[in-house]
């Protein structure tokens, strides 16, 4: 881990990354561990999460240590799930598997105006969700990174990003239903 903060020329781009690693690195590796099972592939994992900060440092924002702390979590996530997917040689799917659902009916859950109430409603069935959609919607919605960004971050094909950002929505809108409805 050293050497990849080492090789970052800017002193104060390695200070940044410094001080990521000394306030995330042991959450990040505890994530990896209860997800890998393997201290030393927990470890790879969060070197791995490393270089993609560092690879995407100038569109990441670290103001925020709330948002700062998701995106790390969600970045060594993925990584401990490439890893393992690696390993199983699962294939991507293709987005004709997830043809059916009509654009108009697809988003209009999502097309409100949210209040408080909704806020903590959606955030809510967003929880339910699988980790993998969580992370999508978050990527995608709150800090707004376009497919190729989120696809380089996740290491994962940009048809892959629109595959799950799809399967994503169409899980958030299964929850709603199921909960209940938006507040107006």
């Amino acid at each position: 881990m050293l050497l990849c903060i080492m090789a970052i020329q800017n002193d104060n781009d390695r200070k940044t990354v410094e001080e990521l690693y000394s306030e995330y690195g042991s959450t990040m590796l505890y994530v990896a561990k209860s997800i890998l099972k393997d201290s030393y592939r927990a470890e790879d994992a969060v070197t791995q999460a490393f270089i993609s900060i560092i690879e995407n440092f100038e569109k990441i924002s670290f103001e925020n240590c709330k948002k700062t702390k998701a995106l790390v979590v969600i970045i060594v996530r993925n990584v401990c799930y490439n890893m393992i997917k690696k390993g199983k040689n699962e294939n991507i799917v293709s987005l004709e598997e997830c043809e059916g659902i009509s654009d108009k009916e697809e988003n209009a859950p999502l097309d409100f105006a949210i209040s408080e109430e909704n806020y903590i409603f959606l955030n809510t069935c967003v929880s339910r969700l699988k980790e993998i959609y969580q992370d999508i919607l978050s990527l995608k919605l709150v800090y707004e990174y376009t497919d190729n960004e989120i696809a380089k971050i996740l290491s994962i094909t940009p048809n892959s990003v629109s595959v799950r950002y799809h399967r994503a929505k169409k899980a958030l809108i299964k929850e709603i239903q199921k909960r209940g409805s938006i507040h107006e």
